[in-house]
């Protein structure tokens, strides 16, 4: 196994081969980088420094290895992200945050570390992961918080969900912050949201009309509108859009009916939420 500043020159080399390919959009340059990332990961073996245990006064060398494996997770994290492997994303983001935190007094702040949290805060919120997204937005700084771009805008998607306001959720996809990367999960969030419109419409109404419906859930024309009312089991018949029947004493059949089990556990999770808060 190659040492020092040999090991260092080669996976550089590794490196920058793997950006070439990063850099491109179609699928057969993306797999070529997953290869290579394959091989970095390997290559990486061998620094000293790794894992990560933030001396406080590292070498030149232990710095040269710090910087340069953080780059290479960074990488990592936004190439799963478009192969849409989330659960690697997750693995590299928890590997990241040794350096953005334990190694902050040690190495210079990274350009790719707030646009990757405000990543996985977006992540977070599309899979409805609302008590970990509240985790991990108080792991950033009150500051950071408060003005930089990348947290403050899936802070506030998160504050239109707690509202209610989902129409403002799904503009804001037209004037997202993120761009490539972050697409994906403002795809997964939309659907989401739709979803969660889709849920209250059923619980308070019987039907609807179609042409209202369709605005509600921002979808572009009525054949979208009838593949998402297939997709849930709703029947559109002329302009109106049915959810489900009446029964004898008036009210919705109890497949439609507020699950009381669903309440109650919402409610608890909402408690141990403030409780924890406070």
């Amino acid at each position: 196994m190659l040492t020092g500043a040999q090991a260092i020159a080669d996976v550089v080399t590794l490196f920058d081969t793997f950006k070439a390919n990063f850099d491109k959009t179609d699928a057969a340059s993306l797999d070529a980088a997953q290869q290579h990332l394959a091989k970095l990961k390997v290559a990486m073996l061998s620094f000293s420094s790794l894992p990560p245990a933030a001396p406080s006064k590292p070498s030149d060398a232990q710095l040269r290895e710090l910087l340069l494996a953080r780059e290479i997770l960074e990488h990592a994290a936004l190439l799963s992200v478009r192969t849409m492997d989330i659960p690697a994303f997750e693995r590299y983001v928890a590997q990241l945050k040794v350096y953005y935190s334990d190694c902050a007094a040690t190495l210079p702040a990274s350009q790719r570390e707030f646009p990757i949290l405000g990543l996985n805060l977006l992540r977070l919120l599309a899979q409805n992961r609302i008590a970990e997204f509240h985790t991990e937005l108080e792991l950033v700084t009150p500051e950071a918080q408060a003005t930089n771009v990348y947290i403050k805008y899936p802070a506030q998607l998160e504050q239109h969900i707690m509202e209610g306001s989902y129409n403002k959720v799904l503009a804001a996809k037209r004037d997202g912050v993120f761009q490539n990367e972050g697409m994906y999960f403002m795809d997964m969030l939309v659907d989401t949201v739709r979803d969660e419109i889709a849920e209250c419409s059923e619980k308070a109404y019987t039907s609807i009309a179609a042409a209202e419906l369709q605005g509600l859930l921002m979808l572009g024309s009525a054949k979208e509108l009838q593949d998402f009312a297939e997709g849930r089991g709703w029947s559109v018949e002329g302009a109106t859009v049915k959810f489900a029947a009446m029964d004898e004493e008036g009210e919705k059949s109890q497949v439609s009916k507020l699950p009381s089990t669903q309440l109650i556990q919402e409610t608890l999770s909402y408690a141990k939420e403030l409780e924890r808060i406070v």
